[in-house]
């Protein structure tokens, strides 16, 4: 899963051209693994749609902004859902599951760390799924959830304001806790729209730098 990730993150930035040839040996030795990791993290990312297998061998299928569209309406539905059951159930100890990895991105925030925060951030997430108790719905955020995170890891840009991401989920914890699934799913929605607006400058910066590199060469 970590080397799918990292081979799916450059893809998802902009660092790997749509057509280019994905050669098993060498991503293995970039990577520092045998072949086996690479041919099992090529496999995720064909299921996730970065990657093609044809007669020329594995090709990287590109990465767009309407593919960008595409996760986040994703995540919108299977989050807004869970966030929906989660508050109506009104569970204390749904809740505390919640509470604990909020409170990690606080005191992450407030120590200024933010691979700690994305870790806190990226279980956060995962729980609300987990704890939708909906069967179905975490088959398909476990499908899907590698570049789901990956896109989560790639928007933490260095000046983000941690303190005020972190003061939005608290929101929406409040709100879940509240027992309000509209006005939850609502806040839910404004967060990940956020983070697909920052997607999208990533994708363009990284489509910007590759075209200049082209163009010198």
């Amino acid at each position: 899963a970590g080397v799918a990730a990292g081979v799916g993150g450059a893809i998802a930035a902009g660092e790997r051209a749509r057509g280019e040839r994905l050669i098993e040996v060498d991503l293995a030795a970039q990577c520092g693994v045998s072949r086996g990791p690479i041919r099992d993290a090529i496999r995720i990312l064909q299921l996730e749609g970065l990657v093609e297998n044809g007669s020329g061998g594995v090709t990287v299928a590109g990465f767009d902004q309407d593919a960008i569209n595409e996760i986040y309406s994703l995540r919108g539905a299977i989050e807004g859902l869970a966030v929906r059951l989660i508050a109506g159930r009104r569970s204390d100890d749904d809740h505390e599951r919640l509470a604990h990895h909020v409170a990690d991105m606080e005191r992450a925030a407030n120590a200024d760390d933010p691979a700690s925060f994305a870790q806190a951030d990226i279980a956060f997430h995962n729980e609300i799924c987990r704890v939708s108790r909906h069967k179905r719905l975490a088959d398909v955020w476990q499908r899907y959830k590698a570049i789901m995170m990956t896109l989560l890891r790639l928007t933490l840009s260095p000046d983000q304001d941690l303190k005020a991401s972190a003061a939005k989920h608290r929101k929406l914890l409040d709100l879940i806790k509240a027992g309000d699934p509209h006005a939850a799913e609502a806040e839910l929605a404004d967060h990940l729209d956020g983070s697909r607006a920052r997607m999208v400058k990533v994708w363009e910066h990284a489509l910007k730098k590759r075209r200049s590199e082209e163009a010198q060469q």
